[in-house]
């Protein structure tokens, strides 16, 4: 369990060792959670991480390392096989992880530098092992429902009531009429019953429970297919998954593919060479979920949501008109929302001496995003007579959108590691590396009004173009950083981190920044006052660390912001409307990264051979410069 290796920025470092506050959670702790994506599987498993999940499939987790340090953005970074990356957590399949390290303080980020101040995650994914080729499956079926809903009021007599007392309260009115209300309150009492037009009570006399019509259950499929094996020359390991998720609301489920591909080949005893190559493709319906649960308080017992293919409308004449159908809402847009993602990273490892390595790393990464909406019509009628309220939208009046969006990034690492032992006693490990990143960005879109025909929903099917957009944007960072470790006896652990950061979005004068970092730790545990205790005792280990990390503001900070930007403007030239360029937003050449400092104290304690487990940790962070407000 101590010799056990802990992922860390650009490189492993036994556990025994460490020096900062770091976590971990295994490919066993992940396989025994039944859930749908990486975020859900941390939940609860790593002390001082929050994680709160929408619900809705497909999105990303919102996930928080020590609560919130900033203002702006305060998203932890990403990195996966040692490459950062700007890919959620719900993009990777979750049987593809070997293991999750959580960096939380500034000795342990600060290797990232410009982008450390709100924790890392480090994802590694499995590799392939030597011996005979296997084939593995595994499947899971699980079935999801919504907890811990609110009381709603499902009685319309009993709201009406209330509503009436309510306008009592401040000198109005009552709003409904005495006899709506016990008429409701009889119908109630033979629900099927049918009125003078043979609609059932139920229908015509609604007390609908929207909670229960909203949110439903799910049956969640996650099955994958793996291939694992090799040699002692080339290990491979191959996987292929598939998720379906309906989502516990109507018209939101997702489905995802995934593929991956590590391979890695020992070529001489000096040269090992591989591949990690990752693609997915996520399918997802285009229910618009984003206002249901603001429409959720703004609709009454008095409408019953769907029957027979429409949508219903309130009943008690002296209802609201706007009393919100949520089925309607819901479904008042049909069509498809696609994202696909293809990463892959070659990389090599040289050792021409002994205790020294060169490893050179180049990641490429696309990202397609391809959506289409348009108007589903509807009506909108009052079952009780069966009267048309709100006629479906005519196909003149139907709209129809798409967006496109296509992302490509690269990234390359040179790094150079040097480990050595010196008279048995003294461990030294020195590293240095030079990281490279440049990010490109293409989005189109537009909306066209006037259909010719309800059932066809391409652009060209369309008569009048109502917008048109599109946009290109780039950004790139360079970086420079180092390590020193030191151990004396597996006793007395130091360490030191620095990174020179350098980002394409900020002003050249105020472009780069320099993050450092120290800690220490003291095994108490290897002492020789400590022999008696060694029976029980696995390891007592004190670590206290300072440093500082950066925050470059994530999606807070617009890449251009430092200098004054153009945009398209209409003007009146001559008593004629011109188009022309008109300045649209102010440089601010002083714009720069956060900088935070952070201070951790910790305790770590194992015994009776690694079954019981203590972790403490106290710490102060300090965030000086807020440039994002």
């Amino acid at each position: 369990f101590l010799s056990e290796a802990v992922v860390v920025g650009y490189g492993t470092i036994k556990k025994k060792d460490l020096t900062g506050a770091v976590a971990s959670v295994s490919d066993k702790d992940l396989k025994d959670t039944p859930v749908a994506n990486v975020g859900q599987a941390l939940q609860g498993k790593v002390s001082g991480v929050y994680i709160l999940d929408s619900g809705k499939p497909g999105d990303n987790v919102t996930m928080k390392i020590r609560g919130l340090g900033t203002i702006n953005d305060s998203d932890p970074l990403v990195v996966i096989d040692g490459v950062p990356t700007d890919l959620g957590l719900t993009s990777l399949n979750t049987a593809d992880i070997d293991r999750i390290d959580v960096l939380k303080d500034a000795s342990a980020t600060a290797i990232y530098g410009s982008r450390g101040a709100n924790g890392v995650v480090m994802i590694t994914t499995k590799k392939g092992k030597e011996g005979k080729l296997s084939v593995s499956y595994t499947g899971r079926l699980s079935y999801a429902q919504p907890t811990n809903l609110i009381d709603q009021i499902t009685n319309y007599a009993d709201y009406m009531t209330w509503i009436n007392e309510s306008f009592e309260n401040i000198g109005q009115p009552a709003h409904f009429a005495q006899s709506t209300i016990d008429l409701w309150r009889e119908k109630s009492k033979d629900p099927n019953g049918l009125n003078e037009n043979g609609v059932p009570n139920y229908i015509a006399y609604p007390n609908t429970n929207w909670q229960d019509y909203l949110f439903g259950h799910g049956l969640i499929n996650d099955h994958n297919v793996s291939v694992n094996g090799g040699s002692d020359k080339i290990r491979v390991l191959m996987s292929a998954g598939y998720l379906d998720n309906p989502g516990l609301v109507e018209n939101t489920g997702i489905k995802k593919y995934t593929l991956r591909a590590n391979i890695e080949a020992k070529i001489t005893k000096w040269l090992t060479v591989g591949t990690r190559t990752f693609a997915s493709q996520e399918d997802k319906e285009a229910g618009n979920f984003d206002n249901a649960n603001n429409y959720l308080r703004q609709t009454t017992p008095g409408l019953y949501p769907e029957w027979n293919g429409a949508y219903g409308y309130p009943e008690a004449s002296e209802e609201s008109a706007t009393a919100n159908s949520i089925g309607a809402f819901l479904n008042a847009q049909d069509g498809y929302k696609q994202k696909t993602n293809f990463n892959t990273t070659l990389y090599s490892t040289i050792t021409p001496l002994k205790g020294l390595s060169w490893d050179f790393n180049l990641n490429y990464k696309r990202y397609w995003e391809d959506n289409a909406t348009w108007t589903n019509p509807y009506e909108k009628i009052r079952f009780s007579d069966g009267t048309v309220m709100s006629p479906a939208t005519a196909p003149s009046d139907m709209t129809t959108y798409f967006y496109n969006r296509a992302d490509y990034s690269y990234t390359i690492q040179n790094i150079l590691r040097y480990n050595t032992t010196i008279r048995d006693d003294h461990d030294l490990g020195i590293m240095a590396g030079y990281e490279e990143y440049y990010y490109k960005q293409d989005t189109r879109n537009a909306q066209k009004k006037g259909l010719i025909d309800s059932s066809v929903h391409t652009p060209g099917s369309a008569t009048e173009m109502q917008s048109i957009g599109g946009g290109t944007i780039d950004r790139s960072r360079r970086s420079f950083f180092g390590r020193i470790n030191y151990a004396y006896k597996s006793k007395y652990l130091f360490e030191a981190n620095l990174r020179y950061d350098g980002n394409s979005r900020y002003h050249e004068d105020y472009r780069w920044g320099t993050f450092p970092s120290a800690s220490a730790a003291w095994r108490i545990s290897e002492e020789g006052f400590m022999e008696n205790t060694r029976n029980w005792l696995d390891n007592l280990k004190v670590r206290l660390s300072y440093g500082s990390v950066g925050n470059d503001g994530g999606t807070d900070v617009g890449d251009y912001e430092y200098q004054s930007t153009y945009g398209t403007a209409r003007y009146s030239f001559g008593g004629i409307l011109t188009s022309g360029l008109a300045s649209t937003s102010l440089a601010n050449s002083m714009l720069s990264w956060e900088t935070s400092t952070m201070m951790n104290f910790g305790i770590d304690l194992n015994a009776l051979n690694n079954r019981l487990s203590f972790t403490f940790d106290a710490f102060r962070s300090n965030t000086t410069v807020l440039p994002f407000i």
